[in-house]
């Protein structure tokens, strides 16, 4: 197993060692210590007191104190600095890699969904996603999908599938602005690697309920 060293004097270093496990890590200087980001968006730890500290809330906080991390308090520098939701990286984690890069991933992965979910929280109607239009906000009214959050339970997939038993068209491209919409993000910018997987993902649950699947992704979204 390999052992990831952290230094102690060093914030491009630490950063440089993080980038060997996720890559595109940048540090950011927080008055006292340092904020770690993924892709200079996702604050998903701090530097501080010589100590990686792992942003962390709900099942992943429980599995960081099972692995004996304890939560940032306050900083012994300035007693006014606190973080919660926080969480040291203990000697046995730093030295395991592929336990690190798990729990780093969970952790980024933990903010993206938090930040999708204020985004998407804050959308009133459903031609107010990215993506959509009043066209398609009908067309799902159609089927009892009447408000962002119905469409955020039901999900892209089966809401195709909803479409085809009422006979709405609910085509390829359809289907590709409500994933981008549902992941506030433009559908045009979907990669070729994602789209194999949305699709495969969207052609499993077509089949299950008897239709058709589609032979493969659209190049260009309409």
């Amino acid at each position: 197993m390999k052992i990831l060293p952290i230094p102690n004097d060093n914030i491009t270093k630490v950063c440089d060692l993080l980038n060997q496990l996720i890559g595109d890590v940048t540090s950011k200087n927080l008055f006292t210590g340092y904020g770690l980001f993924h892709k200079q968006k996702d604050m998903f730890a701090v530097w501080v007191n010589n100590k990686v500290y792992l942003r962390a809330k709900d099942e992943l906080s429980i599995k960081l104190k099972g692995l004996g991390c304890k939560s940032f308090t306050t900083n012994e520098l300035n007693k006014r600095f606190v973080l919660s939701d926080y969480y040291a990286l203990t000697e046995s984690i730093l030295k395991d890699n592929v336990l690190m890069r798990t729990l780093i991933i969970l952790s980024i992965t933990q903010i993206r969904k938090e930040k999708l979910d204020f985004a998407l929280s804050n959308v009133g109607r459903i031609r107010d996603l990215p993506n959509l239009s009043i066209k398609y906000e009908r067309a799902l009214n159609k089927v009892g999908i009447d408000n962002v959050d119905t469409l955020r339970k039901i999900g892209a997939e089966n809401a195709i599938v909803r479409l085809k038993k009422a006979d709405i068209s609910a085509s390829e491209a359809f289907y590709w602005r409500l994933r981008g919409a549902l992941e506030n993000r433009n559908c045009e910018f979907y990669t070729e690697k994602e789209k194999e997987r949305g699709l495969s993902k969207l052609n499993e649950i077509l089949s299950a309920n008897g239709f058709r699947r589609c032979k493969r992704a659209s190049k260009k979204v309409s």
